[in-house]
């Protein structure tokens, strides 16, 4: 049977993980600066564990997705004991490389925001020189220890907003 102290890890690193018949196993990275002022609406930005890719929805919860421990438990047999090891395996992949997929994330947020104000999808890169600011679109704070910055206009990406240089680049 499968007990919910056996996904802990979830909790200890503010993680939601879930399931959905079209996308498999999630992730919701509560970490992530845009996902922390998610409200009922707004975009969240998941994870998908087949590929490690980020995209984008309004909507996070069921029906539409299952909570990882739900799902197990409407399984049965051996179905649960394997679909309980792959989460596992999934989640603690996700706690093990989920640094190096910040330039990801960084990468679709900051294409997100330059399509909603109508211009081509940018490049980043990581920066030569440290420098700290506050966003002009949403006033988190940035600094590029974390952010990348638009390799355009060289401004910090906003890791809430996506936010380079205002007006956009």
């Amino acid at each position: 049977m499968v007990l919910q102290n056996d996904f802990i890890e979830l909790k200890e690193h503010n993680l939601w993980m879930g399931f959905n018949s079209e996308n498999g196993w999630l992730i919701f990275d509560r970490n992530l600066p845009a996902n922390k002022k998610t409200s009922p609406g707004s975009d969240s930005y998941l994870i998908k564990c087949s590929d490690w890719t980020f995209f984008k929805d309004k909507h996070y919860s069921a029906p539409k997705y299952n909570w990882v421990i739900k799902y197990l438990h409407s399984l049965e047999g051996e179905n649960q004991k394997n679909s309980e090891e792959e989460a596992f395996n999934k989640l603690n992949e996700y706690i093990s490389k989920k640094d190096e997929m910040k330039y990801e994330f960084i990468k679709i947020i900051h294409n997100s925001y330059l399509e909603r104000k109508g211009l081509s999808p940018r490049s980043i890169v990581k920066a030569k020189r440290f420098r700290e600011s506050i966003c002009w679109g949403c006033h988190s704070s940035v600094d590029n220890s974390f952010d990348y910055e638009c390799n355009t206009c060289g401004w910090i990406i906003c890791s809430s907003c996506g936010a380079c240089k205002q007006g956009g680049c």
